[in-house]
């Protein structure tokens, strides 16, 4: 919801302020993987999907426990070129050309 490429796709929520702290949220960590990245440390925002949470509502696309494996793999799995990238999770049975609607999780990295 925070992303400036995707502000249109966004736009059926009336939420801006929550919109504006994951915009807020982005540029922390854009500023934050360029002042680490001499010392050696990764910084990278992550996604967790739409999850069935007291926010997200029971008809959000994920169980919270799906989410959390999902973003522990890739804070795993990341490497010194990840820094400064913003990640969707991967979801298997969630891939674009596999759901009906505008959520999917594929991996990608997501624009800012």
């Amino acid at each position: 919801m925070g992303s400036m490429t995707r502000v249109r796709a966004y736009s059926f929520s009336p939420t801006q302020a929550y919109k504006i702290t994951k915009a807020a949220m982005n540029m922390l960590t854009a500023q934050w993987a360029m002042a680490l990245e001499s010392e050696g440390f990764t910084v990278l925002a992550i996604t967790p999907g739409w999850l069935k949470t007291d926010l997200g509502s029971q008809n959000a696309d994920l169980l919270v426990e799906v989410g959390v494996e999902s973003v522990k793999k890739i804070i795993l799995d990341a490497k010194t070129s990840d820094n400064g990238k913003f990640r969707n999770i991967q979801v298997h049975g969630w891939e674009k050309d596999k759901v009906d609607g505008s959520n999917y999780y594929e991996g990608e990295e997501v624009p800012w």
